[in-house]
């Protein structure tokens, strides 16, 4: 390493000469040390999110789907329907007590109707043709219909604002911004920039692959303008691959004992709730069956009971007869008596 001489300043009128020798004699000093990189706040970690998952294409091969929301929100994310919403109808509406269950959102701040998205034909004007002809075209269209709005790249749609035309790449948010905590966001993807995605994705993996079979060809030798690669090197590739084929061995033996674990673990899991099924079942079928026989029981001796009641009133309807009889029999001897004794005083 070369030894830096000192370098000694003379006074000069530009104080600028002297700020270029010093920089120009150590170009060190004024190297600024790395300044941490800052995170990006909420709302550029949004975008960024909603870009990166616009500029990826739709799994989904249907032809009726012409647009997809996807959930880039934690509480998106959490529906139970999925994170994409695919949009095939030519309206759909989305909130939290629509019919259909795809495009529920079951939050307090989202309303019952929320918003519908909806896609119709529209004339455009086609800068191509000379004649500045009009050609119609499908666009899609947001219209807000809730109470807490709706959010469209952080412009807030109320009910009595006009519907906005979507794009690809736009955020959707419900009842509070895209960055809020309480926010249920979407971006909108549209299936016709997507395919156009899958195909430039495809081109670009077919050519991955032809550069990478052309490296590997040229790797053994076949093709590179070095020639062939040594025999030691060959060998060495060779025992390489071996280890990694008895890695990978290992690995999908651990991954088969995992997977046997898992199953020995789940059908274990199964049988136990199989028997407790069964136990409780069969504790409620031993109560209920007692609980019927008792009041089978009860039964029996409430029908005796009634027949001992309807002999106990029969027995007592002839009480009543005779105790009848025997007072009109005893008023007829009271009055014969009387005729007697009224006899015999005369």
């Amino acid at each position: 390493m070369e030894k830096v001489s000192p370098v000694v300043l003379k006074p000069s009128p530009n104080p600028n000469k002297n700020e270029s020798q010093v920089s120009s004699s150590h170009p060190g000093d004024n190297d600024a040390s790395p300044t941490p990189k800052k995170p990006p706040s909420p709302k550029e970690f949004m975008v960024s999110v909603a870009a990166r998952i616009s500029s990826q294409p739709l799994p989904n091969s249907d032809p009726d789907v012409w647009g997809v929301l996807t959930a880039i929100s934690p509480n998106a994310r959490k529906r139970q329907q999925g994170i994409n919403m695919l949009l095939t109808s030519d309206e759909h509406c989305i909130g939290r007590l629509v019919d259909d269950m795809r495009f529920q959102i079951e939050s307090n701040a989202v309303s019952a109707n929320h918003c519908r998205i909806y896609k119709r034909r529209v004339a455009t004007e086609d800068a191509k043709n000379a004649e500045n002809a009009f050609t119609s075209s499908t666009v899609a269209f947001l219209k807000d219909t809730s109470t807490n709005g709706t959010y469209l790249n952080w412009e807030k749609l109320k009910r009595t604002s006009p519907e906005a035309k979507l794009r690809h790449g736009d955020i959707i948010s419900f009842a509070a911004p895209p960055q809020h905590e309480l926010a249920v966001a979407f971006v909108f993807r549209e299936a016709s920039r997507s395919s156009s995605l899958n195909d430039a994705a495809c081109l670009k993996r077919k050519a991955e692959e032809f550069d990478f079979e052309s490296k590997r060809l040229k790797g053994i030798g076949i093709g590179a303008p070095e020639g062939p690669i040594s025999l030691d090197d060959f060998r060495t590739l060779q025992r390489s691959n071996k280890e990694l084929r008895k890695q990978l061995e290992s690995q999908v033996i651990t991954i088969d004992s995992l997977r046997n674990d898992n199953r020995v673990s789940i059908e274990r899991h199964e049988s136990e709730i199989k028997d407790l099924k069964e136990s409780v079942s069969k504790s409620y079928l031993d109560q209920l069956s007692e609980l019927q026989h008792s009041l089978e029981i009860k039964q029996k001796e409430l029908v005796e009971v009634q027949r001992i009641s309807a002999e106990q009133k029969h027995a007592m309807d002839d009480l009543n007869v005779r105790l009848i009889a025997s007072i009109q029999s005893c008023t007829e001897a009271n009055d014969i008596i009387a005729r007697l004794s009224t006899d015999l005083v005369f």
